[in-house]
């Protein structure tokens, strides 16, 4: 690198110095030669693009390495690159990841000083470090906010708001959610559906689990095999047990293997409703 600084004839490109530092960063797992090489950059007559400077700032931020992402950010200027949303959505990452969740939301006061707007992955980010500390009620706040500035919210954050509500233990309004995305002409994924059923899940209340659960089957989603073993193992424990045979036809029409203690375990409630309390259910099975 010292013999093409000092080679007048040799140009190097913007793209040459952003493998070198995705192989310092990503592949040699040394991010503080990545940030050495981005700053050496204007040696070697090459100015980085926002893709090289934002491609540093994020390996910084995955790494952990919070104490030099502001140095890097703020030497935007002296490198000659234009901050972008994608630049400042990396910090507002970074501040989420640390903790900072105030410092974060102001952060969207930056976006109109740099000539940004935020977009919805901003938004989005924001709302899942809210709704993990538990500050449900500003993630809604912050959905309020993104639709009057004209940002569409997407499927990601619309998941990550009924994940909030499953966590304050909101199923009813988390189900409303569901139905809201389809109006909004958001379109639910199996995440949606599958967070508002572990929410059902969690209350205990498991004839309405299988109320929905019949409804997203009906929607083409099939539940997850972590929700049937959920769903077998409360039917069970309230002596419902066809409704266990309908989840274990469920399973296998889904394509899923029932485990072998699943069978036993509805097996064994019904003999319990067949023979006296002073026969021995497992002698009967195994015989």
């Amino acid at each position: 690198m010292q013999r093409l600084k000092i080679e007048k004839q040799c140009r190097l490109s913007d793209m040459f110095f952003y493998y070198v530092i995705k192989i310092y960063g990503n592949v040699g797992g040394r991010p503080e030669r990545a940030v050495e090489t981005l700053f050496d950059m204007p040696k070697f007559h090459c100015w980085p693009s926002v893709k090289t400077f934002n491609f540093v700032l994020n390996m910084l931020v995955s790494a952990k390495r919070f104490d030099v992402v502001h140095k890097v950010y703020a030497s935007a200027p002296e490198l000659g690159v234009e901050i972008d949303a994608c630049c400042l959505n990396i910090l507002v990452k970074g501040l989420c990841k640390r903790g900072n969740l105030d410092a974060a939301c102001q952060l969207l006061d930056e976006f109109p000083k740099q000539r940004c707007r935020p977009n919805v992955r901003t938004f989005s980010t924001l709302m899942h470090g809210l709704c993990e500390i538990d500050r449900v009620e500003e993630a809604w706040a912050l959905l309020e906010r993104m639709e009057r500035e004209g940002v569409y919210p997407d499927t990601v954050v619309f998941n990550v708001l009924i994940s909030g509500l499953r966590k304050q233990g909101k199923v009813e309004e988390g189900m409303e959610l569901l139905e809201r995305m389809k109006l909004k002409g958001c379109c639910p994924n199996a995440g949606s559906y599958q967070e508002v059923l572990y929410g059902v899940l969690d209350t205990g209340r498991f004839g309405k689990a299988k109320e929905f659960m019949c409804w997203m089957i009906g929607e083409g989603v099939g539940p997850s095999f972590v929700s049937y073993k959920m769903m077998i193992y409360g039917l069970c424990k309230e002596n419902l047990v066809a409704d266990v045979v309908w989840i274990l036809n469920q399973m296998v029409e889904q394509g899923s293997v029932p485990e072998r203690w699943m069978w036993r375990r509805m097996w064994r409630r019904i003999l319990q409703t067949m023979f006296p309390r002073n026969v021995s259910h497992t002698d009967i099975m195994e015989k």
